[in-house]
C-alpha cells in the first residue's frame, strides 16, 4: 500500500478532534469520531503486514510502534502521580487504581494496549482471509460489530472494560473495510449496509462516529494526497498530540482562569499538544546532528 499523505493529515486532524472531546466543548461529539477513525486506520494498515510479515517480525513491529511508547508515556504519567502525591499528602489510592495496570496512569492511554491487542487479533483473521476468500469474514465482522454495538447500549461496566466495549465495533467495521480496501463501491455498501441494520435493530449510541470516521477514511482514498515530509511528519505528530494533551490541558487549567469546557482551552490544548510533540520528537534529530560535528566544526562523513 503506497503511503497515502491524506492519511496523515487526517491523523493530526483526529489527535484535535480527541483533545475537543475531553475538553468536553463545542464539537466534542463530532470529535469523538476520532477514536473509531484511529481504530479503523490502525486495521486498515496493519492487516496487509499481518498477511505478509512472520509472526515474530510482525508483533516486534507492533512492540515498537505500541507498547513502547505506551510504557515511556505510562512512566510520565505515574512519575507525575507520584510527585502529586508528594506535594499534596493525598493517599496513594487517590491517584493509582487496580484499572490501571491494564491501560495505564492515565486513562487516555488505554488505546495503546488495546490497540496492540487488536493487532494481534488481526494476524490469524488475515491468514484466515487468504485460504477462504474475504466475503464470509467480512459478515461475520459486520455482524460482530452490529452484536457489540447493540451489547454496549445494554450494560455500563468500569475502566477499562468500558472503553474496549465502545471500541470494539469500529475493529469489527474496520477488518471488513480492510478485507475490501480499494474496492469503492464494496466499501460504500458495507458501510451502508452496517448502517441501515444497526438503526434498524435500534443501535444509536456511537454509531454517528463511527460512520463520520469511516466516511472520513474512504474520502482519504478519495482524495489521495501524494506522500510528502510534511505529511509524514503530521502523521507522526499525531501521536504525540494524543498522549501529550491531558498533561498540557492540566497545566492550563492550573495557570489559566479559562472555563474547563471553552473552545479556547481546546485550541490551546491543540496548540500545545502540538508543541510539545513536535519538540519531542525533534530532541533525538537533533542529538543525531550534532554527534556528527567534529571538533572542528564540520560535518563528519556517513555512510549511507
Amino acid at each position: 500500500m503506497h503511503r497515502n499523505g491524506t492519511l496523515d493529515y487526517a491523523r493530526l486532524l483526529a489527535a484535535f478532534g480527541i483533545v475537543f472531546f475531553h475538553v468536553g466543548t463545542t464539537g466534542a461529539a463530532i470529535g469523538y469520531a476520532a477514536l473509531p477513525f484511529f481504530l479503523l486506520l490502525l486495521v486498515v494498515l496493519s492487516l496487509p503486514g499481518a498477511a505478509r510479515l512472520s509472526f515474530p517480525d510482525y508483533v516486534k513491529g507492533r512492540v515498537q510502534r505500541l507498547l513502547l511508547p505506551w510504557l515511556i508515556w505510562s512512566g510520565v504519567y505515574g512519575g507525575l502521580k507520584l510527585a502529586e502525591l508528594w506535594v499534596t499528602g493525598a493517599p496513594f489510592r487517590s491517584e493509582f487504581a487496580p484499572h490501571m495496570l491494564l491501560t495505564g496512569p492515565a486513562l487516555h492511554l488505554w488505546f495503546l494496549p488495546f490497540a496492540f491487542a487488536t493487532c494481534l487479533a488481526l494476524y490469524p483473521l488475515a491468514h484466515l482471509a487468504r485460504r477462504t476468500g474475504p466475503e464470509s469474514l467480512v459478515l461475520m465482522m459486520l455482524g460482530c460489530g452490529l452484536a457489540v454495538l447493540l451489547l454496549r447500549q445494554e450494560v455500563s461496566l468500569p475502566a477499562p472494560f468500558a472503553q474496549w466495549l465502545y471500541a470494539l465495533p469500529a475493529v469489527c467495521v474496520g477488518i471488513a473495510l480492510a478485507l475490501v480496501w480499494g474496492r469503492m463501491h464494496t466499501m460504500l455498501l458495507i458501510l451502508t449496509g452496517f448502517t441501515c441494520a444497526a438503526l434498524l435493530s435500534g443501535a444509536h449510541q456511537g454509531l454517528l462516529q463511527i460512520v463520520l470516521a469511516a466516511c472520513g477514511l474512504i474520502l482519504c482514498l478519495v482524495w489521495h494526497l501524494p506522500a510528502s515530509r510534511g505529511a509524514q511528519l503530521a502523521g507522526t505528530l499525531s501521536l504525540g498530540v494524543y498522549l501529550a494533551h491531558p498533561l498540557v490541558l492540566s497545566v492550563l487549567s492550573r495557570t489559566t482562569p479559562l472555563a474547563p469546557d471553552s473552545v479556547t482551552l481546546a485550541l490551546l490544548g491543540c496548540l500545545g499538544g502540538l508543541c510539545l510533540a513536535l519538540g519531542l520528537h525533534l530532541i533525538p534529530h537533533i542529538s543525531i546532528g550534532l554527534s556528527r560535528i567534529t571538533p572542528a566544526g564540520k560535518m563528519q562523513d556517513t555512510i549511507s
